[in-house]
């Protein structure tokens, strides 16, 4: 990868580096940039978004060993990105649980069963004058906000942290001087990140561009509906970087087992045919970087709450369920009518009715997972679900499902 930017390179994220008493370096905090440069804008920005960009790109689009010399990489968090599966190795990982994270049961659910995982966590921007913070039981760093500190109330906090935690490592971050390093340390701060040590760098790489036409065609070719784990490692191969990052993705969700994942045949075989294909899916649909993060979201989420349901019935595969919910945002995604865009890609007669009609089992499936999504229950059919056998308990669990699938970015 070149640190050096060309035409066909953007911006996959930012790193500064972070130091400890001796001034040796312990790791980086990669940043979210926006790929073709140029500033942030604080109305546009979304934080969820942020981190899986960053997390795409740092494992999937980079080599995370080679962009942080070997040395953990420190990426911010937020809430809904917690209480996700984290498929990366916990030793190259540590989770900056955000500021506005509160101690919810989702969230202390999620802290637990990270590290029970062994991921090392921190706590961003702490500028609390004590020890406390909820979520401190749950981690091993606090990044302490040095600028809201003096001298006195630092040194106080620091004594206080250390009173109710003795194995916590305090970074004071945004050190701009001399002076701020020199207190930080006194105070008893073992690790260091500010403007004073090194400035945050940009990391480029390349990025696949959209060819929009492309894209669909390979989301269909994805999401046959008879697809075998031999046929989808064939079709992933045609596409170089979702190969790529389909590879490291699986050697990041596994980096225990003995031997690493070296085919995309053994990804498909390690993951699973279903996972791939969420998998597959949600990375061809990150290409939209134009499109909100949440748009994703709610595609993975019909998909698997269609799918979910089409289990359930005679006759309709699942497959065929998850497309139907997947391809239903695609005029969103798209800025285009449903109809236009499927005469463009193929796709089997009963999903293209179903999608652009409503028409059979498939058809009622997904506007009931439209209608249910938006809490709009007294429009489901709950007459015609119930000759296919669906029940409002059924359907109820079947949401549930998909809900914590979407969460886990599956």
């Amino acid at each position: 990868m070149s640190d050096t930017f060309n035409d066909s390179a953007g911006v996959l994220f930012a790193r500064q580096p972070i130091y400890d008493r001796q001034l040796e370096l312990a790791g980086y905090e990669l940043l979210f940039r926006p790929y073709g440069g140029g500033p942030i804008v604080a109305a546009d920005f979304d934080g969820n978004r942020a981190t899986s960009q960053v997390l795409i790109n740092a494992f999937t689009a980079s080599d995370i060993n080679e962009v942080c010399d070997n040395r953990p990489a420190y990426v911010n968090f937020t809430k809904e990105s917690l209480i996700r599966d984290i498929p990366f190795d916990s030793r190259a990982l540590i989770i900056e649980i955000l500021e506005d994270v509160t101690d919810t049961p989702e969230v202390i659910e999620a802290l637990t069963r990270l590290r029970d995982e062994g991921h090392i966590m921190a706590l961003d921007d702490y500028s609390l004058a004590d020890a406390g913070h909820p979520l401190l039981p749950f981690v091993d760093i606090v990044k302490l906000d040095y600028p809201v500190y003096t001298s006195e109330s630092l040194a106080t906090t620091i004594m206080a942290l250390k009173a109710r935690s003795p194995h916590l490592q305090l970074l004071a971050e945004k050190i701009e001087t001399k002076e701020d390093y020199r207190i930080a340390m006194e105070a008893g701060c073992t690790l260091f990140q500010g403007y004073f040590l090194a400035r945050p760098e940009p990391v480029y790489g390349r990025v696949m561009p959209v060819n929009r036409l492309n894209t669909l065609k390979l989301l269909a070719e994805l999401n046959a509906t008879e697809i075998s784990m031999r046929d989808m490692a064939e079709t992933v191969q045609h596409d170089p970087f979702l190969s790529v990052r389909l590879l490291r993705m699986a050697n990041a969700a596994f980096m225990e087992q003995s031997r690493p994942v070296t085919s995309l045949h053994g990804a498909v075989m390690t993951l699973g045919l279903s996972r791939i294909r969420s998998l597959a899916s949600l990375l061809v649909l990150s290409r939209f970087d134009d499109k909100p993060h949440a748009l994703q979201e709610l595609a993975m989420m019909l998909g698997h709450f269609c799918h979910n349901m089409a289990h359930q019935l005679p006759g309709q595969t699942s497959e065929m369920g998850f497309t139907v919910g997947l391809f239903s945002c695609l005029d969103s995604f798209m800025d285009q009518p449903l109809v236009d865009i499927l005469a463009q890609i193929p796709v089997h007669p009963e999903i293209e009715a179903a999608l652009i009609h409503r028409t059979g089992p498939l058809g009622l499936i997904l506007q009931t997972a439209i209608d249910y999504q938006r809490a709009e229950w007294q429009k489901v059919d709950w007459t015609q679900l119930a000759r296919l056998g669906l029940s409002p308990e059924s359907i109820a669990g079947a949401y549930q499902q998909a809900l914590a699938r979407t969460n886990q970015g599956i």
